[in-house]
């Protein structure tokens, strides 16, 4: 594996040195757009060098992503379907919990080329945020039509409720189970405590002496 910008190939060098925070996306570009990891939420990239969204692949692409944020894959595979079929490419993921974030186009269909050796983030891999005002943005900023691919899908929607509803009532269940197992123990221990009350011998009471 490798950080981002290593290769000696890539035109998205990053200064490594470079820290990712929400003050330094503001000062650098007040209306970024910052992108964090699903999967850990650690900042990976904001959109200061943007390139382009292509919602076919339901991915966009920045020229440039943090070296302390973004491992890069040595191995190379193959599209084999979809609008980028033929394409070679190495994935790269976050470096804090190694979640697939996109790829980096080695070779390309023509009508991909501008993709070529930048960074191409899977949208669905990340979660966003808009900073800043209304001052114009440094470089091409994502045009409105590219923001649909920055939003969940109606169906992921749907599917990430369900599984929050399935622990929700799992979780219900279990805290159900523990009242009703503690409930248990303090009855246990009621029953407990009125036999060894009246098995507790009184004090002994002598005759009245006549």
């Amino acid at each position: 594996m490798s950080r981002a910008g290593d290769s000696d190939g890539d035109r998205n060098k990053y200064n490594g040195n470079k820290e990712l925070s929400e003050g330094a996306a503001a000062a650098v570009n007040p209306n970024a757009i910052v992108f964090q990891c699903l999967s850990c939420l650690q900042i990976v990239a904001d959109s200061t060098t943007w390139v382009r969204a292509t919602p076919e692949l339901r991915t966009f692409t920045l020229q440039s992503a943090p070296a302390d944020t973004i491992t890069i894959s040595d191995e190379l595979s193959t599209s084999h379907d979809g609008h980028d079929l033929g394409s070679t490419y190495a994935t790269f993921s976050c470096s804090n919990c190694t979640h697939i974030l996109g790829k980096i186009y080695r070779t390309t269909p023509r009508y991909l080329d501008d993709l070529r050796d930048y960074f191409t983030f899977d949208a669905s891999a990340l979660k966003n945020y808009q900073i800043g005002s209304d001052e114009a943005a440094n470089g091409p900023p994502p045009a409105d039509t590219d923001f649909a691919i920055l939003k969940p899908e109606p169906d992921a929607v749907a599917q990430r409720l369900a599984i929050m509803e399935t622990v929700i009532m799992a979780m219900h269940d279990e805290v159900e189970q523990l009242k009703s197992e503690v409930a248990a123990l303090r009855n246990d221990a009621g029953v407990n405590y009125d036999s060894d009350a009246r098995r507790r011998p009184g004090p002994a009471r002598g005759r009245k002496k006549t």
